[in-house]
């Protein structure tokens, strides 16, 4: 069976699939260029294409379930709803894993990102940069705090979609999906 989890978003969207267990592709889209409304038409064609080509089995994604917002819960519901969307119009089963039970399949029930991440790196023997993306300071800041080529941060899309894919394979073993 194949299973792929997207861990949908208006800026970033990672994306990820699984086979036997073990990760086959995963990656990450960005549409931080794209302005509301119509990044959700792109991140409907983005994902419908990308379905498409992959074909698996059965699409996982996290519930959306808290907000800081309104604008978080038109983005995060705007992006879900698309996602679904794609998946809906190539017959495609759909599968929702809480957060709470994502962080219980992948690592310990208060799990923050990198430690997902790390949990995933660690049980698949992947390199850390690819599923937790650094992005990097652009230029040094003149009052010397960082320097050009430093991580500013990280995007963990991709190792939040490969966690979504291995909580679903946990739980499709224990029947519970």
């Amino acid at each position: 069976m194949k299973i792929m989890g997207i861990d949908h978003g208006t800026n970033y969207a990672g994306w990820a699939t699984m086979v036997a267990g073990r990760p086959r592709n995963f990656g990450i889209r960005d549409y931080t260029e794209i302005k509301m409304p119509a990044v959700l038409d792109a991140i409907y064609q983005d994902t419908y294409e990308l379905l498409k080509r992959e074909r698996p089995d059965v699409l996982v994604l996290e519930r959306p379930v808290h907000f800081k917002n309104a604008n978080s819960v038109l983005a995060l519901v705007g992006a879900y709803s698309m996602v679904t969307l794609g998946a809906l119009h190539l017959g495609i089963r759909i599968a929702e894993i809480r957060p709470t039970e994502l962080k219980m399949h992948t690592g310990k029930g208060n799990a923050d990102k990198e430690t997902v991440a790390v949990e995933m790196q660690m049980l698949f023997g992947l390199d850390y940069d690819d599923i937790a993306v650094p992005l990097f300071y652009q230029r040094d800041d003149p009052k010397g705090k960082y320097k050009k080529g430093d991580i500013k941060e990280r995007l963990y899309d991709p190792s939040d979609a490969i966690a979504l894919c291995w909580a679903c394979h946990q739980k499709i073993k224990k029947g519970a999906a």
